[in-house]
């Protein structure tokens, strides 16, 4: 995103929660650029195994603990922290003017896009979510540890394997 690369860092999930750090990267710069190309580096993120997500200017990057978290992407600056209440392995997505997360507590968080948190939903589901959700032609795919969910967008689940 604007030639900067965003990085969460973390370890196994079995080794339990722990400090984290994402780290903001310009990648325009030459040869050792692990101090040199840092714009930013936020630490109050728990470990990660997550990818961000980036939109509008906003980034959003979930740790296993279970938080999500909302920064300005240029500036690195806190806006809103989300706790789901259960371990993240997968990444956020947004679409629509969602942001959507699931955790391993079976739930489907969806939160307003934008600078003020706003939580919109929980669906729950069966199972742990540890896969990062997919929209695509209209529909949103959820995969939980026993099932794959396809909800049209009026989420209303279309299929089910």
């Amino acid at each position: 995103y604007k030639d900067r690369v965003y990085v969460a860092i973390g370890q196994d999930p079995e080794h339990g929660e722990g400090k984290g750090c994402l780290s903001c990267i310009d990648v325009t710069k030459m040869g050792d650029i692990s101090k040199s190309g840092i714009v930013w580096q936020y630490k109050d993120i728990e470990r990660s195994i997550s990818t961000v997500a980036i939109a509008d200017g906003l980034l959003y990057a979930a740790d296993y603990s279970g938080r999500l978290h909302c920064l300005d992407a240029d500036t690195g600056k806190k806006l809103w922290v989300f706790d789901t209440k259960g371990h993240i392995w997968s990444s956020p997505l947004v679409a629509d003017g969602k942001v959507y997360l699931g955790n391993e507590e079976g739930e489907l968080n969806i939160l307003a896009h934008g600078k003020e948190m706003k939580k919109l939903a929980t669906i729950e589901f069966p199972a742990p979510i540890m896969s990062s959700p997919v929209a695509a032609n209209g529909q949103l795919l959820v995969t939980t540890m026993t099932h794959l969910y396809c909800f049209d967008e009026n989420a209303k689940p279309i299929a089910q394997q």
